[in-house]
C-alpha cells in the first residue's frame, strides 16, 4: 500500500497538516485532538475565587486569639465566684458581710449587694414602683422607721416628695444581721444630701426583739406613721397586745367553763326534794 503525500487525500482534496499521518515514529501526545491541546493551558489555571469566601488574613486570626485569651484572664480576675450569695432576696440565710470599721463603707457594701437592684445605683429608685432614698423623710426621719422597714418590709402605696409608689419591699429580718442593717441604714441616712444620724446595732437588736410577733408581715405607711418612736413603748405595746390576747383567751375559756357548769343538771339532795 503506497503512502499518500502529506496534505492530500485519496480523492485529491487538500487537507490540513494535522489530519495527515506523521512520518516516522509517533510521539506521545502528537495524536491528541486539537481541542484538548488548546484547552490544556486553561485547565492548568487556578479557578476564579468566589466573592465572599476569601480566606481571612493571618493577623485577624491572631487578633481574635489574643482577644479570647485576654477575656478569659479578665473574667478570671474580676468575675467573682459562683455561688448563691447573689440571690439574697429569696428565703434563706445570707452570709454576713465582713463589715469595715467605717459604717458608711460597710453600709455601701450591703446596699450594693441587697438594695441596688430596686432603689438603683443612684438611690433615686424607679418611678411608680420603688421610692427614692435620697431626700426621703421616711429615711431621714426617726431611725426606728427605716429599721422597721428593713426588718419586715413595706407594702402598699407610699408617698415620697409628692409622688406615690406601689412597689413591695421584702423583709430582711432573716437575711441581714443587726450590724448589717445598722450599717446600711446609716449609709442611706447620710447619702448625698441626706443628713441624718447614724443607726446603732443595739437599736436594731431591740427593735428586732420588740417586733418579733409581726415577723413576715410587711408594714404599711399608715402603720409606720402610727408606730411609736420609743423602743420601750413599742415593746410595751407588743407585750400589751400579747397580754390582751392571752386575757381574752382566758376570759373566753372561763366563760365557757361557767356556761358549762350552769347548764349541767343539779343533783337532788338525799331524801328527795325539799319543799
Amino acid at each position: 500500500m503506497s503512502a499518500r503525500p502529506r496534505g492530500e487525500r485519496g480523492d485529491g482534496a487538500e487537507v490540513l497538516a494535522t489530519d495527515a499521518q506523521p512520518e516516522g515514529p509517533v510521539q506521545e501526545g502528537e495524536l491528541e485532538p486539537d481541542v484538548e491541546r488548546i484547552h490544556r493551558p486553561i485547565l492548568r489555571e487556578p479557578p476564579d475565587p468566589e466573592e465572599g469566601r476569601e480566606p481571612a488574613p493571618w493577623w485577624l486570626w491572631t487578633l481574635a486569639a489574643l482577644a479570647l485569651f485576654w477575656g478569659g484572664w479578665y473574667l478570671g480576675q474580676h468575675g467573682g465566684a459562683f455561688g448563691t450569695e447573689t440571690h439574697t432576696a429569696f428565703p434563706g440565710t445570707a452570709p454576713e458581710t465582713a463589715l469595715a470599721d467605717d459604717p458608711i463603707v460597710a453600709g455601701e457594701a450591703v446596699y450594693l449587694r441587697s438594695c441596688q437592684a430596686c432603689h438603683q445605683a443612684s438611690g433615686l429608685g424607679a418611678a411608680g414602683a420603688f421610692p427614692p432614698l435620697i431626700g426621703s423623710d421616711w429615711v431621714t426621719g426617726p431611725p426606728e422607721t427605716i429599721v422597721r422597714i428593713v426588718l419586715d418590709g413595706l407594702q402598699g402605696p407610699i408617698t415620697v416628695a409628692g409622688e406615690t409608689y406601689q412597689g413591695v419591699m421584702p423583709a430582711w429580718r432573716d437575711l441581714l444581721s443587726d450590724n448589717e442593717i445598722a450599717a446600711v441604714a446609716t449609709f442611706v441616712r447620710q447619702w448625698d444630701t441626706n443628713e441624718a444620724g447614724a443607726v446603732e446595732p443595739e437599736l436594731v437588736a431591740e427593735l428586732r426583739a420588740a417586733t418579733e410577733a409581726r415577723a413576715g408581715s410587711a408594714w404599711t405607711a399608715e402603720e409606720l406613721q402610727a408606730a411609736p418612736t420609743d423602743v420601750a413603748a413599742d415593746t410595751a405595746a407588743g407585750a400589751a397586745d400579747a397580754a390582751g390576747d392571752t386575757a381574752t383567751g382566758s376570759g373566753n375559756a372561763a366563760a365557757d367553763t361557767t356556761g358549762s357548769a350552769s347548764d349541767a343538771p343539779r343533783s337532788e339532795p338525799a331524801g328527795g326534794p325539799r319543799p
